[in-house]
């Protein structure tokens, strides 16, 4: 059992055996806090399933953490204590209450404590999930009392655990701050599904969704989602929803991609048919040398390229069109570059310092092929700039992987290593560099 061995964690952190203790449950069992945010200062905790944040704790500064292998469990220790708190995160959803009280006894049958299910404090645990408190005090042959206390939250994306244990009068005088840091959890929402939970309801979803003799979806012995030719890594496609955080948004571009691509545009398009979908991508020179269309070198071996944008899919423009259209590639790309700017505003995911959260960047989240395009727009330029202050620093190293902070040591170090390392990995890579972006534009980080 999950809670067993949390226990079992605990002890081995502690250095203490329970063997030859008595066991008894609390006469009065502390009620479930109200949830709240952090306290002014207080350090931040994210425990990740790759880009899932499966719970959030706030503790004091002055205090010790210790971190488990993989990012779970941690615990937390007031310096020269003997209390800690520990919380640790597992799948299996909670469906109200009920399922609540049912970890708990199981916890507690672990530990042989007598357990009355009518003795656990239930309560809301926010907006969409439930609670329960109950504790037991251990006394060890010298008599010497250990209070364990213990807070369940869970809804049906996961359940989490948390544990206050400590040396009975050492708990009572730390009891307060113990508090603090359980109402500073955060549980994900209930209704974004957790990745052992999003493959399957995808899937699901992309079938109810087919029409006539389409093919079926499946999930390969990979783990990947295919559809007749197409096969989709589920790893892009959940960073996608966590960004949408609305599945059948992202059932809607897998169906997309699922239909066999349309008849080529007629390249006899009149300009007044096509100038409301130009946009604009950026890419590098040489991945596109070979190919006979419009681009506009920029600097460090990139290049701007307009195209024309469709529900199905980005067009780049051949040269032969822009002539016939009587335009120049510079004017075919401001007209691109207008167009996209004055889009509604783009989804910016916020990046914030891990301990005091405070704001440092933005990555361009749109997901709809311009992320690399929009840093030629001067509208989101300022707009960042107003958030973060000037000069901006740029990390791009693929086409819808663009990080922007404000510009500053620290900043460079982090960017440099997110440019280097992803850079290799991305099927668009733009450049490994870091850029920066002014009013002039962008420009190359000079070492």
């Amino acid at each position: 059992m999950r809670g067993n061995r949390l226990i079992a964690s605990i002890r081995e952190l502690l250095g203490r055996s329970s063997d030859h203790s008595e066991i008894e449950p609390l006469s009065e069992i502390p009620a479930v806090p109200l949830p709240a945010g952090a306290m002014p200062g207080w350090r931040s905790y994210r425990c990740m399933a790759g880009p899932y944040e499966r719970f959030r704790v706030h503790y004091p500064r002055n205090w010790d953490s210790i971190v488990g292998e993989g990012g779970d469990p941690i615990h937390l220790k007031p310096p020269g204590c003997d209390v800690s708190v520990t919380v640790s995160a597992n799948d299996e959803p909670v469906f109200g209450p009920q399922g609540v009280i049912d970890l708990i006894e199981g916890m507690a049958n672990s530990r042989g404590v007598i357990f009355e299910r009518r003795t656990v404090q239930i309560d809301r645990w926010a907006e969409d999930g439930w609670a329960g408190s109950w504790a037991w005090r251990e006394r060890d042959p010298q008599g010497a009392a250990r209070l364990w206390r213990m807070l369940v939250l869970g809804h049906d994306q996961g359940n989490l655990i948390a544990m206050v244990n400590g040396a009975e009068e050492q708990i009572a005088e730390h009891s307060a701050q113990c508090e603090e840091i359980l109402a500073s959890i955060v549980l994900p929402p209930s209704e974004l599904l957790a990745p052992q939970a999003f493959p399957l309801a995808l899937c699901e979803l992309l079938n109810d969704r087919r029409v006539d003799n389409e093919p079926y979806w499946y999930l390969s012995e990979e783990g990947h989602l295919c559809c007749g030719d197409l096969v989709v890594r589920l790893a892009n496609i959940y960073r996608s929803y966590l960004q949408r955080e609305d599945l059948d948004e992202v059932a809607s571009l897998l169906d997309i991609q699922a239909q066999p691509p349309g008849e080529v545009e007629s390249q006899a398009a009149n300009w007044e048919e096509v100038r409301d979908r130009l946009r604009v991508v950026l890419r590098r020179q040489d991945a596109v040398a070979e190919l006979d269309i419009i681009c506009v070198p920029l600097h460090g071996g990139i290049v701007a390229c307009p195209v024309l944008d469709s529900e199905q899919q980005i067009t780049f423009i051949p040269k032969e069109e822009a002539l016939r259209w009587g335009l120049d590639p510079r004017d075919l790309l401001t007209r691109a570059v207008a167009t996209l700017d004055a889009e509604s505003a783009v989804n910016l995911v916020e990046l914030r310092d891990a301990d005091t959260g405070a704001l440092r960047g933005f990555r361009i989240a749109a997901d709809d092929g311009y992320d690399s395009g929009r840093l030629l727009c001067p509208s989101l330029r300022a707009s960042l700039e107003d958030s973060l202050g000037a000069p901006l620093l740029v990390a791009m190293p693929a086409a819808r992987s663009v990080l922007v902070l404000r510009d500053s040591e620290e900043s460079r170090k982090l960017l440099s290593s997110a440019a280097s390392t992803r850079y290799e990995i991305r099927a668009r890579p733009l450049s490994e560099d870091l850029w920066l972006w002014t009013e002039s534009g962008l420009e190359p980080l000079k070492a």
